[in-house]
Formats: C-alpha cells, sequence, structure tokens
C-alpha cells in the first residue's frame, strides 16, 4: 500500500471492505469462524420478525403514528425520493436495528475473535518481521503539542466524552430520540442520526482501532496523546467513515471486521513513515508542512525519499514475517498456519524391523494354546 494514501485516511475503510472481500487469506478464517454462528442467528432473527410481526404492527399503529394509519411518506430528495406507506417505513425503520442486535448477541463472542483474527492476518500479509513493528516512537513534528493540566488528566482517566455525549450514544436513547422526537418532525430525520452518532464516536473509534499499534510500538500515554493530537483530523475522518459504516444494521457487523482491516493497512503505512524518521531520511517538520492530517502536505516526498523508502522495504520485507500469536489457529473450525511439530528422530535401540517372512507369520491367526490333560482318574 502507497504511503500515498496518508494524504487521505477514510480511504483506508474501502481498503478494508476490498481485501475483506477479495483476499481468501483473510475472508476464509473470518467467515470460518463466523458462519455457524451468523446462521444461528439470522435464523432466530427471521422467526423473530415474522411471528413478532402482528405485534410490532400494533405497536407502531398505538403508539408511534397516533392515528396517522394510511398516511404516506416521501423519504429522500430529488431522483432519490422514494413514497412508502408511514406503517411500513416505521416498521422497518424500528425493526432493523433490533435484527442487528439480535445477530450481534449470537455472534458476540465469535466476532470479537474474527476482529481480531482479521487484524492480525493483515499485518502478517505486509511480511513484516517484529522488529519492525516494535521501534521506537520518533517524533514527526519539529514543534509538537504539550498536553495542559486538564488534558492530561482527561486522558489518563479516559473521560474523553462528557455525560450527556455517553447518553446520546446508549442505544436505548437513540432509539427514543429517533422514533418519538425526530420522527414526528420529519420521517427523513431518523435518517440523519448516524452521521451525528458516527461524529460524536469518530475519535474514540478510531483510537481504539489502533490500540494494537501503540501496545506494538510500546508507546507511553504521552506519546498516544500526542500522536493523535498531531493527526486529530485524520483520526476523526478515518473514524467518522469507520463508526458510520459500523452504524449499519446487519452490514455494519461485517464492515467491523473490514475496518480492523483498514486500520491495520493505516498502521502500516504509518509505521514505514515512521522508519524513515528513524533514518533520518524525513526531518521533524515545520508547522507550515504538517498539512491537514497531520503527515504532511506531499511537498516533502522528493523521488529521493521514493527511492529510500523502497530500500527500507526491500530490508524489511526480506527478513522472515512476523506472525502475531493471535493468527493462530484457536478453535476447530479454522485453518491453522503452523505446519505442526517436526516428526521425532529416530530410535537408536529400535529392534530391527521385521522381514516380509516373519510378518507375514505373526499375522496367521495361532490356534489357541490348550491346557494339558489331566491323567485318567483310578478306579476305586
Amino acid at each position: 500500500m502507497p504511503t500515498e494514501l496518508l494524504a487521505f485516511p477514510p480511504a483506508y475503510t474501502v481498503v478494508g471492505a476490498y481485501r475483506l472481500w477479495h483476499d481468501p487469506s483473510i475472508r476464509a478464517p473470518v467467515v470460518a469462524k463466523l458462519k455457524h454462528a451468523t446462521a444461528r442467528g439470522l435464523a432466530v432473527g427471521a422467526a423473530y420478525a415474522v411471528f413478532g410481526w402482528g405485534v410490532m404492527n400494533w405497536v407502531v399503529k398505538r403508539f408511534m403514528v397516533r392515528g396517522r394509519v394510511g398516511e404516506r411518506v416521501t423519504v429522500g430528495a430529488g431522483s432519490l425520493a422514494l413514497t412508502v406507506d408511514l406503517v411500513l417505513y416505521t416498521h422497518i425503520m424500528w425493526l432493523l436495528p433490533q435484527l442487528s442486535r439480535l445477530l450481534k448477541f449470537f455472534i458476540r463472542k465469535n466476532l470479537r475473535i474474527a476482529r481480531g483474527r482479521a487484524y492480525n492476518l493483515t499485518l502478517t500479509s505486509r511480511r513484516k518481521p517484529a522488529e519492525f513493528w516494535s521501534t521506537s516512537y520518533y517524533e514527526e513534528w519539529a514543534q509538537p503539542p504539550q498536553p495542559t493540566r486538564e488534558e492530561a488528566s482527561a486522558w489518563d482517566s479516559r473521560k474523553h466524552r462528557v455525560k450527556w455525549v455517553s447518553w446520546m450514544l446508549w442505544w436505548p436513547s437513540q432509539m427514543v430520540i429517533k422514533q418519538f422526537i425526530l420522527f414526528p418532525l420529519s420521517p427523513t430525520l431518523p435518517l440523519l442520526v448516524p452521521l451525528a452518532i458516527a461524529g460524536m464516536r469518530a475519535l474514540g473509534t478510531a483510537e481504539y482501532l489502533h490500540q494494537p499499534y501503540f501496545q506494538g510500538k510500546h508507546m507511553t500515554s504521552d506519546q498516544i496523546w500526542r500522536w493523535i493530537e498531531e493527526r486529530k483530523w485524520a483520526y476523526r475522518s478515518f473514524g467518522f467513515c469507520a463508526s458510520l459504516m459500523e452504524g449499519i444494521p446487519i452490514l455494519g457487523l461485517a464492515f467491523s471486521v473490514s475496518n480492523r482491516i483498514g486500520a491495520a493497512m493505516w498502521a502500516h503505512d504509518l509505521e514505514k513513515r515512521q522508519h524513515l524518521f528513524a533514518h533520518h531520511i524525513l526531518q521533524p517538520l515545520p508547522p507550515s508542512q504538517v498539512g491537514i492530517f497531520g503527515s504532511g502536505n506531499g511537498l516533502e516526498i522528493t523521488p529521493e525519499v521514493v527511492e529510500a523508502e523502497k530500500r527500507i522495504e526491500a530490508k524489511w520485507s526480506s527478513r522472515p514475517a512476523y506472525i502475531h500469536p493471535e493468527a493462530e489457529d484457536d478453535g476447530k473450525d479454522t485453518p491453522t498456519f503452523s505446519a505442526g511439530p517436526p516428526p521425532l528422530p529416530p530410535r537408536r535401540d529400535a529392534p530391527p524391523a521385521y522381514s516380509e517372512t516373519e510378518a507375514s507369520s505373526s499375522a496367521r491367526p495361532q490356534p489357541p494354546t490348550l491346557p494339558p490333560r489331566l491323567p485318567p482318574r483310578p478306579k476305586a
């Protein structure tokens, strides 16, 4: 993946989805881990939707549309406008998030394993040794930001959100806002809620997706804060797209896996850039050259830098690739990466092998050995 993609970090979400769909080395282990639980969840969700349709329809007519039964609404605008029945539209808007949460309940454990496996398999596909990922943190800004006392305290305690934001991100609150506040105003307004939710989750989502990268580099809390602060708009844009994709009902569960792949690809390109600073090929950037996403404005990438990057890539790619321990098999339904233990050496004191004649004679059934006959009993 060329580092030029660092100029637009949201593109890594598309890269992750593309690799999950087209790369069998990543798709096969992920599908193998999720297919059985997904089938059970979809079956239960289909039964819930079919058998609960009447009850939900009654709730929609009784409490949500409130006397507007039979009314038709227009969703969208312009050429994308669509006229649908109000009751049906409300029913579907209420049902899809429930089906998504029901499916997530069935696959939550396997989904967590599949996400980590997708991230680790993506790192393995880059064919870099462990030393490539464990380099020290190198400052890329000539004037790095310094946290205030309040920012440092909030970061150490991980209190990134105020209480009202946490309340807004709670799914019952979202349902109440969409169905009972925004929907009576306009049927189109609930469709805009995912945009607001993605905006509030953007920075936290991107930071969470790069936690394995920070742990691999052994970065301190202060270094992580400075790293994200320098690239806050890159993390906000990537996190916004990732959160928006994960907010799509049902399909968002698949995007939650592909976003791990995109985050791993982004981490790989960021680490390649770190090596340019480690080898003093690039010098810390002045404030006028950091760019909006914190990784330069592209003017520092000269032909000499490109050639040096290729040499560094060839240097690290020639070493044995690093396979993360979590990328190995942890279940019976997933192929393993290891070839198994080596065969045992031959025993020196082993008895000689039988010949074919001895083997055939030993294989013949032998008659049972009878006890010796007793002598005849003397007559009295």
